[in-house]
């Protein structure tokens, strides 16, 4: 004795096949979709974070001349690499003429600019290149009494 199905279960079966993997289909694309978009806020989170440590590595350098006596100093940092600065190096180049691959710090002597290569560039405004520069921060009697690293538009 053969069971026999009724009319219409095996076209079910397709059916209920193709809702399954369309639906997990668009669960797919939608959990990609939200994945690129935390790895781009990863990647802002991570340069903010530099752009942080260099900026407390420059205070300690202005505060460590002006303890030792020497504020005339402070001058001396505006022409330093503000990477130096930073207890553990990012990934950078190497400062040889290369092209520096994506997600690299890299700083230009001849401009004086510190620059970061994003990994994605559609989380920076699709920029390929970000730049920022240390500007001497003076007083009123002319004088440089502290150093800034300001984004340069």
């Amino acid at each position: 004795m053969k069971l026999r199905r009724p009319a219409g279960m095996g076209g079910t079966s397709k059916l209920q096949f193709a809702i399954v993997a369309s639906v997990f289909g668009l669960l797919a694309a939608i959990l990609l979709l939200r994945l690129e978009a935390m790895e781009a806020e990863a990647e802002r989170t991570a340069m903010d974070m530099v752009l942080r440590n260099i900026r407390v590595g420059l205070q300690l350098a202005v505060g460590e001349r002006i303890i030792q006596g020497e504020e005339h100093r402070i001058a001396d940092i505006l022409a330093s690499n503000p990477l130096n600065y930073l207890a553990r190096h990012p990934p950078a180049a190497d400062g040889h003429g290369s092209t520096p691959a994506m997600g690299e710090w890299t700083y230009d002597k001849g401009s004086r600019e510190l620059r970061y290569h994003p990994r994605q560039p559609r989380a920076f405004d699709d920029a390929i290149r970000l730049r920022w520069r240390l500007v001497p921060r003076i007083d009123s009697a002319g004088r440089t009494v502290g150093v800034a690293l300001e984004e340069v538009n």
